[in-house]
């Protein structure tokens, strides 16, 4: 008899270059069959306990989460861990290409934090948990289009600021 987390393993198995493709769009580093990898070790560390109806989504998932630990921790690293950073960047980059990259990624950190809250769980919501307008507008019970506004201009605040024009 096949177990549930077998079962799990064939399925992600089989649909492996799917979940690798989706890591690449969102990783610009040669990192990305090991978030892979990570990301189907937790799937079927949690098949082990509970029923997972669509292996491939919750690896998906789980990718997306292991990216965002993984910005979180590169935007809070103080400079002297530059060079042991696992900063999602071109592998090519030079030291001061990371350090620069470092440092935009904690003046975006500190302009989302500065947001209207609003504003910031709705870019959020988007974002990183990839909601659909229609989602968050029903549970912020808010309209499409106010959604798409906050949206829009959290992005724009975001762009800003990446690109250094940003006045703290």
């Amino acid at each position: 008899m096949i177990s549930h987390e077998q079962d799990v393993g064939r399925t992600l198995a089989a649909q492996n270059r799917v979940l690798l493709a989706y890591v690449r769009r969102r990783l610009a580093t040669s990192d990305a069959e090991d978030v892979a990898q990570e990301a189907i070790l937790r799937v079927l560390s949690r098949a082990r306990e509970t029923l997972i109806t669509d292996p491939l989504s919750y690896a998906m998932r789980a990718a997306r989460n292991i990216l965002v630990d993984r910005g979180r921790r590169a935007a809070n690293l103080p400079i002297d861990d530059l060079e042991e950073a696992d900063l999602a960047i071109d592998s090519g980059a030079t030291p001061l290409e990371a350090l620069d990259m470092s440092e935009r990624l904690k003046l975006c950190q500190r302009a989302l934090e500065a947001m209207p809250p609003l504003r910031r769980e709705v870019f959020v919501r988007r974002r990183a948990g990839e909601e659909s307008y229609e989602t968050i507008a029903r549970d912020l019970k808010l309209s499409i289009e106010a959604v798409q506004k906050h949206y829009s201009r959290a992005a724009q605040a975001l762009r800003r600021t990446a690109e250094g024009r940003h006045v703290d």
